[in-house]
């Protein structure tokens, strides 16, 4: 059961991003913010009327698809790959933010 009753209208709170020098860090930071929160998908949810069978088998589809992945997941530990991949994500990260260095850099010369 939702805590959120579907007949009442939704009280949000504030969302608050500070925009210092770059606006798009800002929109992405307000993105990132709005996608935490669900409001997008509590949104969209609110839209439409969604019968309860068809809630039952999109619910139980997702837990299916988050049990198998889940159990990915563990294959993939003890194999050694979810280490692996986990290095490969950190490294991407870095050169990302090795890059971004660099073009602030020299756009400022």
């Amino acid at each position: 059961m939702s805590l959120i009753n579907k007949h009442e209208p939704l009280i949000a709170k504030p969302l608050e991003i500070k925009v210092r020098n770059d606006f798009d860090q800002a929109s992405r930071a307000f993105k990132n913010l709005v996608q935490k929160e669900g409001i997008l998908a509590l949104y969209k949810e609110k839209q439409s009327y969604e019968k309860p069978s068809i809630k039952r088998r999109r619910k139980k589809l997702a837990a299916i698809e988050n049990r198998v992945a889940e159990e990915n997941k563990q294959k993939m530990i003890e194999s050694g790959e979810w280490e692996k991949r986990i290095k490969r994500k950190l490294k991407r990260k870095e050169q990302k933010i090795r890059e971004r260095a660099l073009q602030g850099n020299s756009g400022h010369e």
